[in-house]
């Protein structure tokens, strides 16, 4: 398991990133389960998600506490510590193509609701990087550091 370092984690933006997700995950479900049209992208996405449900879930729950108490509180930012399986830098590396492909998809299949906002583009950057980036072994970039970096 490897250590990361979440620091400057951005709560508003984390829900706002969960609430789109949970509608693209949905969107995606009717799809696959009820059109005529090519659902591969889709049912991709769904694969990809219920694999991540799958292997994730409940694996920082002490992370998961910390947001929480965060969110009660009415905190901005947060740091958390998370621990993962050095797996899943290559699964994550895996996974931008399909994102890539959903972006895409939304762009161009009459789901322009659904493309993923601008900032919550740069959230989910700096996610997945941090966890690329850590499990390479270096060092923490903050939310607010690479914003700062990135705007």
């Amino acid at each position: 398991m490897r250590r990361i370092e979440l620091h400057d984690f951005p709560i508003d933006l984390m829900l706002r990133a969960r609430q789109h997700s949970e509608a693209l995950v949905r969107e995606f479900a009717l799809i696959v389960h009820g059109s005529q049209e090519d659902t591969r992208v889709p049912a991709r996405l769904l694969e990809l998600a219920a694999e991540s449900e799958r292997r994730y879930s409940g694996l920082n729950p002490h992370a998961e506490d910390v947001v929480e108490a965060a969110i009660t509180r009415g905190d901005h930012y947060v740091d958390l510590e998370l621990w993962v399986p050095e797996t899943f830098k290559q699964e994550t590396l895996d996974a931008v193509p399909v994102l890539l492909e959903v972006e895409e998809y939304c762009r161009n299949g009459q789901l322009l609701t659904l493309v993923t906002p601008d900032d919550l583009r740069l959230f989910w950057e700096w996610y997945l990087l941090e966890f690329v980036r850590q499990i390479d072994g270096l060092e923490p970039v903050s939310w607010l550091d690479y914003v700062a970096a990135n705007a």
